[in-house]
C-alpha cells in the first residue's frame, strides 16, 4: 500500500471531544510529514480557524469549508474555490430568521462573522461548551449578517445553522432540498452547513492529489460525520472512526477506534509499521 497524502476530518475524528488535539495524533501527523507524505485538514472549518498546533506538524495544503476551498496555507494561495451563489446564501439565511431557535452564521472571504444576537447567546441556540468556544474563537460580531452579504463584494463561502429544536433542523432540511444549488451536509447532530455545487470534501481531495500529481490510489483520509461521505468514498482508503455515523462506518474500508483514543494516530501507526492495514471492519 503506498500512501502519498492522508487527508483528516477534524471534530469528532483528528480532534476529542474537548477540541483538543492529542499529543499521540500530533506526533503521528509530524512522523508522516516527515517521511513526505502530505498530511492534509479536511475540514468544514476555515483556514483561520485550525489550531496552529495542527498546521505546525507539517501541513502545506488544506481543504476548508467542506470541498469549497484548497489552500497553500504556507503562501495563502487559493488553487480551488466553489463558494455559494449568493442569492442562495441570502435565501437560505432569510429562510433560516423565520425561525427564532436557529442560529445562522456564514463564512465569508475566508472570514466566519456572525450576529450579536447568536453569537452572545450561543447556548440557546444548542451550542455545547467546546462547540460555543469554537464559534467565539473563529467568528467576528456585526449587527447584520443578511444586510452584510447584501453589500459586500467577497464571495460567501459556506452558511452554517445551528437548531435549539431538532423539529426546525427536520423542517429546513426539507426545504432547502428544493434548491438545485446547495449541497446540504451536517457535521454535528443539531447543525446543517450549506455549500455551493462542486464543494465536497471528496472532490476536493481529488483535485488536490490531481495537482500534486498523486493518484486516488495513494490517498488516505479519515471522518466521522455527515459532510464526511464523499471523502470516505473517494479516497484510496476510506477510514471512519468508531464514534462516527453508522451509515459512513458502513461505507468505509476501515474502522479507527474512536477519537477520543487517538484512533487516527492508532490506525496511520500501524500503516507506517506494517505498510498495510491488515484488520478490516
Amino acid at each position: 500500500m503506498n500512501i502519498r497524502l492522508i487527508a483528516f476530518d477534524l471534530d469528532g475524528t483528528l480532534l476529542d471531544d474537548g477540541k483538543r488535539l492529542p499529543d499521540r495524533n500530533r506526533q503521528a501527523l509530524a512522523e508522516c510529514a516527515r517521511r513526505g507524505i502530505y498530511i492534509v485538514p479536511c475540514t468544514g472549518r476555515f483556514v483561520k480557524g485550525i489550531p496552529l498546533e495542527i498546521l505546525d506538524t507539517g501541513v502545506r495544503y488544506a481543504i476548508t469549508m467542506n470541498g469549497g476551498s484548497i489552500e497553500d496555507v504556507k503562501t495563502g494561495e487559493i488553487l480551488d474555490r466553489r463558494p455559494l451563489e449568493k442569492t442562495d446564501a441570502l435565501a437560505v439565511m432569510r429562510m433560516a430568521r423565520e425561525y427564532p431557535g436557529v442560529m445562522y452564521d456564514a463564512f465569508v472571504g475566508g472570514q466566519g462573522i456572525s450576529e450579536e444576537k447568536f453569537y452572545d447567546h450561543l447556548e440557546r441556540f444548542g451550542a455545547t461548551g467546546a462547540v460555543r468556544e469554537l464559534i467565539r474563537n473563529t467568528r467576528i460580531k456585526i449587527a447584520d449578517i443578511i444586510s452584510y452579504v447584501e453589500q459586500t463584494p467577497l464571495a460567501v463561502d459556506k452558511v452554517n445553522l445551528l437548531f435549539a429544536d431538532m423539529g426546525d433542523r427536520a423542517v429546513l432540511r426539507e426545504r432547502l432540498a428544493v434548491f438545485p444549488g446547495l449541497l446540504v451536509t451536517s457535521s454535528l447532530a443539531n447543525n446543517l452547513e450549506i455549500n455551493g455545487i462542486g464543494a465536497e470534501k471528496g472532490d476536493a481531495l481529488l483535485r488536490l492529489a490531481a495537482y500534486l500529481g498523486i493518484a486516488r490510489e495513494e490517498t488516505m483520509a479519515f471522518g466521522d460525520g455527515g459532510n464526511d461521505y464523499s471523502l470516505i468514498e473517494k479516497a484510496g482508503v476510506g477510514i471512519a472512526m468508531s464514534n462516527g455515523e453508522s451509515g459512513l462506518k458502513a461505507k468505509a474500508d476501515y474502522v479507527a477506534p474512536d477519537n477520543n483514543s487517538a484512533g487516527v494516530a492508532q490506525v496511520i501507526e500501524k500503516f507506517l509499521r506494517d505498510g498495510s492495514l491488515k484488520e478490516e471492519k
